[in-house]
C-alpha cells in the first residue's frame, strides 16, 4: 500500500507539469489532464484516466479512488487506492474535435476519434485550401500501421517522441499534438526531418 501510495502521490505532482508522466516501474504513462477529477472531504475520484503502454501505444481509461490522509509518522498521502478498468478507449494525447485554423488564416476540420483494430485511436484532419488529408493513429511511431511504408520512417523511427503519427496524404509521416486549445502537427520528409509545420487553434468564428 505504501508503494501505490508514493506512486500516486508522485505521479499526481508530476502531472500537473507534463502533458504524461511515465508510471515508475512499468511500461506505462499516465495523464490525469484528459481525466475527470472530482472531490469531497479528504477523498478524490478520477474518472477515464488514460494510462499508455508506451510499447504498443494502446490506451485504457480507469476510474480511480484514493482518500488523503495522514500516515502513522504524521506524513500526508494517499491511501485506499482502488481502480477500475474503463471499456472504453482514451489517449494521454488525444486531439480534440472541431473546427480550427492554422497561422494563414486556413480552415481545418479535425474529426475523431474512432478506435482502429489495434486498439489506439484514430482522427482524420483535412484542410481544403491546400487539399491536405491526415490520418492520425496515438501512440508511438514504432508499430504505426499507417507510417510504417512511409518516407522517412526507417531513420525517424531511430528518434520519435511520444506524439500521435500518422500520414499527410498518404504520402510522408505525420505527427500531432494538443497543448490546452492547440494542436501541432508536422510532417516529415524522406530523409526523417521536419518539413512543414502547423499551429492549429479553435476557429474563432466557429463559436459565434
Amino acid at each position: 500500500m505504501l508503494k501505490k501510495t508514493l506512486v500516486l502521490s508522485s505521479i499526481l505532482l508530476s502531472s500537473t507539469m507534463v502533458n504524461s508522466a511515465d508510471i515508475a516501474d512499468s511500461k506505462s504513462q499516465v495523464n490525469f489532464e484528459g481525466a475527470l477529477l472530482q472531490g469531497a472531504g479528504n477523498q478524490i475520484t478520477m474518472l477515464r484516466v488514460p494510462i499508455t503502454n508506451k510499447e504498443t501505444g494502446v490506451t485504457h481509461l480507469f476510474d480511480m479512488s484514493a482518500v488523503f490522509a495522514p500516515d502513522p509518522n504524521g506524513n500526508l498521502g494517499f491511501e485506499n487506492v482502488s481502480s477500475v478498468k474503463s471499456v472504453v478507449f482514451g489517449s494521454a494525447n488525444q486531439l480534440i474535435a472541431g473546427q480550427y485554423k492554422d497561422s494563414n488564416q486556413h480552415t481545418w476540420y479535425v474529426d475523431g476519434p474512432s478506435v482502429a483494430a489495434d486498439g489506439r485511436l484514430s482522427w482524420v484532419l483535412s484542410q481544403t485550401r491546400n487539399s491536405y488529408d491526415v490520418h492520425l493513429l496515438s501512440g508511438p511511431l514504432k508499430g504505426n500501421e499507417l507510417a510504417v511504408n512511409s518516407k522517412g520512417y526507417s531513420t525517424l523511427i531511430k528518434n520519435a517522441s511520444g506524439l500521435n503519427y500518422g500520414i499527410i496524404n498518404g504520402d510522408y509521416i505525420m505527427s500531432g499534438a494538443q497543448s490546452g486549445k492547440m494542436i501541432s502537427l508536422t510532417s516529415y520528409n524522406s530523409s526523417g526531418t521536419p518539413r512543414n509545420t502547423w499551429s492549429l487553434r479553435p476557429d474563432p468564428e466557429k463559436s459565434k
